[in-house]
């Protein structure tokens, strides 16, 4: 499947618009985004409909945005609409400006809303039982999910917005501690089912999502001083909000991350999400900048015959198409340094775990990425990229474990103390630095880009490590190679290397 989807979500606070491509074999990769502030909720909430100012402006938005994706070669502009859309009496009226530009809106239920955000912020496999809470402007959207099992689905009518402008407390001004708890007490009334549920089944992980969880996690990380806007911790954000509270509109501009657009209803959306942790017992929360776009996206998958997913091995194979990677020769690096990592484990001389085998094969696919760039210094420009890409599936260190793999398969392999491993342990830094040698003979196998060494052997004999080649075609260059990094693999294992090559008859 080739092809160029965009997908928009009109939501209670702003629009947001996500164009995919999607490669044969692959999840697709994002190729655009964007977001316009379109407060759908702010006149709902306080007057009752959508103003025609304001529908007007999204039919504007919309639009743009469908052109922009259309600009990117999309086939098909997939849009849904949220909270205030499905509860504005004039709904019809927004669905009938928008379909005026070619764009057909649709609403989409509550539940609908939950199980298509668990899908962007989770993916379709939760590897443990998880939470995921989203508070977005006019509704909180509860998910937990086990595997691929959705174990309760829940659609909450609590959002920054609506507690902003729907609950008759002016949060513009300073909110004094029995205005706050009347918010808090709106979210107790409106989640006591759901908490109920939610505590019978348990959990084991937390993730929070959404413009408002974002800018709280970006506001507290900022307090603390570590700039970490991954986690949100209950005490950081109690403290926080009865900071917010303290002041007005004008004094929350000065908080660090703080922005104009949200300086208004972060009150209100801080209420929900210090309510709901400190009803569930949530101590940390994890926090994702994945949501419903994302979700769209995973659904169309899914719709569209692609039931199983490799997140890790679909981001690799997305990057290394788009930077023109030569498929057949990273296949044959893939496949030789596998090979050669399983003969070493089999000899007792790897003694890393499956975990540094998959990250090894992952980077003899990505190692010439940097090619896109330029072919000189290719391994300095994969290493970028790498280090840079945001691959779906990988964490940091792994990222980073990766992109040190593909830089020093074409340069000398740095000793342990080097600033390049800082971040690892000495064990992690002896599997990095042997993976990286790995991935350099692997490379050389395939020098002439031809996949000529049929099979390879590993054994050993008084400690040296005899690597051991059959092969129907001449490899005399690979063999040079090889042996000019003899003493690179003495450093690097500790031990001699002996090269053998063994001549295949062809039948």
């Amino acid at each position: 499947m080739d092809k160029t989807i965009g997908f928009i979500d009109v939501g209670t606070n702003s629009v947001h618009m996500l164009v995919v491509r999607f490669y044969e074999g692959s999840l697709g990769t994002s190729v655009y985004s964007d977001k316009e502030s379109v407060r759908i909720g702010q006149s709902l909430y306080s007057r009752g409909v959508i103003d025609e100012e304001t529908i007007d402006k999204a039919r504007i938005v919309i639009s743009k945005f469908a052109e922009v994706a259309k600009g990117f070669g999309a086939e098909q502009v997939v849009a849904m609409a949220t909270a205030a859309a499905r509860e504005a009496s004039n709904r019809a009226d927004l669905v009938q400006a928008v379909k005026g530009c070619g764009v057909d809106l649709r609403i989409i239920p509550g539940m609908e809303e939950a199980r298509l955000i668990r899908l962007g912020v989770l993916g379709p496999d939760a590897p443990v039982r998880t939470l995921c809470i989203d508070v977005g402007g006019g509704s909180t959207e509860i998910a937990l999910a086990e595997g691929r099992d959705d174990l309760y689905l829940d659609s909450l009518s609590l959002g920054a917005i609506r507690l902003a402008y729907g609950s008759g407390i002016d949060q513009k001004g300073k909110v004094t501690f029995r205005q706050y708890d009347v918010l808090r007490r709106m979210v107790d009334t409106a989640s006591y089912r759901s908490v109920g549920k939610i505590r019978e089944l348990g959990f084991e992980k937390v993730v929070g999502s959404s413009g408002t969880i974002v800018a709280l996690a970006e506001i507290c990380a900022a307090r603390r001083g570590d700039g970490d806007p991954s986690y949100l911790t209950y005490s950081e954000l109690e403290s926080l909000m009865r900071d917010m509270c303290a002041t007005d509109v004008e004094g929350r501009l000065k908080f660090p991350k703080m922005s104009a657009n949200r300086a208004d209803i972060i009150v209100g959306g801080g209420a929900v999400v210090e309510e709901l942790m400190y009803l569930l017992g949530i101590e940390v929360m994890e926090v994702s900048r994945n949501g419903l776009r994302e979700g769209m996206r995973t659904d169309f998958l899914l719709e569209h015959g692609h039931p199983d997913f490799d997140v890790r091995g679909s981001s690799v194979r997305t990057l290394a198409a788009r930077c023109g990677c030569d498929r057949k020769h990273s296949d044959a690096v893939m496949r030789y340094a596998l090979s050669i990592y399983d003969a070493l484990v089999k000899a007792g001389v790897m003694g890393t775990g499956p975990h540094w085998r998959e990250l090894l094969g992952y980077a003899a696919e990505l190692h010439d990425v940097g090619e896109f760039i330029s072919y000189e210094k290719h391994n300095v420009h994969s290493y970028t990229i790498i280090r840079n890409s945001y691959l779906a599936g990988f964490d940091d260190d792994e990222l980073q474990a990766m992109a040190l793999m593909a830089r020093f398969h074409h340069n000398s392999i740095p000793g342990p103390s080097s600033k390049y491993f800082l971040d690892f342990d000495g064990n992690e830094t002896a599997a990095i630095r042997r993976c990286a040698l790995i991935l350099k003979i692997a490379d050389i196998l395939d020098r002439g880009r031809d996949s000529s060494v049929d099979r390879i052997e590993i054994a050993i004999f008084d400690g040296t490590v005899s690597l051991r080649l059959i092969a129907s075609k001449d490899i005399s260059m690979q063999l040079w190679k090889l042996k000019s990094i003899k003493d690179e693999f003495s450093n690097v294992y500790g031990r001699k290397l002996r090269i053998e090559h063994l001549q295949r008859t062809s039948s």
